[in-house]
């Protein structure tokens, strides 16, 4: 389905079909370790015992906080409920998210060191809290992206302030700024006819792969391409209309991607120059796929039977010929809840 986010006329997909998955789990699931500040009574994430370790470290958003995942339990590493769209930085120190106020959302760097959060954008008003002068100041951003030397972030964000009245009307453009608080930021692909969304580079750092999504009622997502060398942008080859969530294998071989099938979204991949796409999954209301940091598995999330949230999922990739293959997947979480919209992103 699709949902409004945070009333703004600002559309994304959201996977939602009857499931029905390709392995169902067996062993007791296992509690992970709680970190002391989270919120007393919530349930926290569960895993499967058996074969659920994974390698590296997986971030994920769920309740509006940002958790990292390693090994078999969830570490929350934000905890003011604010929190969204996180990725990592190449040297895995630090991490990109979102944090989100009102009218208003800023692209903040958290390193992992144990130091305080650094305030990237300044995206906010001065203006009274629930004013329309607040909210034709502010700005939004969301979908971080770090290029591959770290140097640079590349992100969703507005490029006019808003239209309509009552002011409720954006479109999201793609720009990018210096990984560092108080860069410039560039625009860099902008389109009246939608909304930019997921944000990913290319292992080599020759190209930012992203989402349009249609601005209006009737249209279709599409995965577009922006060349760093011409300037140009054009769809990315190969992937058909109705496809989102992008996401590059560490060596750039393959993009993976979520498609529509019918009423039912699955992942899928394609040769990055182009080529014969290959079903990843059959589950029906699978997105968010993440490479794991040796290109061996990937991770992706998914509702299963019975289920009203989306959980984590892995798969074992292989290589026959030049075909990528994937195992029967197998469910991680039990009642995760993810936040689907702000996907996985998979570090060592």
């Amino acid at each position: 389905m699709r949902c409004v986010l945070i009333g703004l006329c600002v559309v994304f997909l959201i996977a939602c079909a009857s499931p029905t998955p390709d392995a169902t789990p067996t062993s007791v699931a296992l509690a992970p370790v709680a970190p002391p500040f989270a919120p007393p009574g919530v349930p926290q994430p569960t895993m499967i015992a058996a074969g659920a370790r994974l390698p590296g470290r997986l971030l994920f958003a769920r309740d509006g906080n940002v958790w990292l995942w390693q090994d078999q339990a969830g570490r929350l590493l934000t905890g003011d409920g604010a929190a969204s769209h996180p990725a990592w930085s190449p040297d895995g120190a630090r991490i990109v998210f979102v944090q989100r106020d009102q009218s208003f959302s800023d692209l903040m760097a958290l390193p992992l060191d144990g130091g305080a959060p650094l305030r990237l954008t300044d995206n906010g008003s001065n203006q009274p809290r629930n004013s329309f002068e607040r909210i034709r100041e502010s700005i939004w951003a969301f979908y971080p992206s770090f290029a591959p030397d770290g140097q640079t972030i590349a992100f969703a964000s507005q490029y006019a302030p808003p239209s309509g009245a009552p002011a409720a009307e954006y479109h999201l453009a793609l720009f990018s700024m210096p990984a560092q608080a108080g860069g410039a930021r560039r625009l860099i692909y902008a389109d009246d006819a939608g909304h930019v969304g997921r944000v990913t580079h290319a292992p080599d750092g020759s190209a930012i792969v992203f989402v349009l999504e249609p601005a209006t009622t009737g249209g279709v997502s599409q995965i577009l391409r922006y060349d760093r060398a011409t300037g140009a942008v054009t769809p990315q080859p190969g992937i058909p209309p109705q496809s989102y969530d992008p996401a590059f294998s560490p060596d750039g071989r393959w993009l993976a991607f979520a498609g529509r099938d019918g009423d039912r979204t699955d992942i899928f991949a394609i040769p990055t120059a182009g080529g014969t796409i290959v079903r990843l999954t059959s589950i029906g209301t699978a997105r968010a796929p993440a490479f794991s940091p040796d290109g061996r598995m990937i991770a992706f999330l998914a509702v299963a039977p019975a289920e009203i949230g989306f959980d984590l999922w892995v798969a074992d990739l292989r290589m026959i010929g030049d075909s990528l293959q994937a195992s029967t997947p197998r469910q991680v979480s039990i009642g995760l809840r993810a936040d689907a919209d702000s996907g996985l992103s998979w570090g060592k």
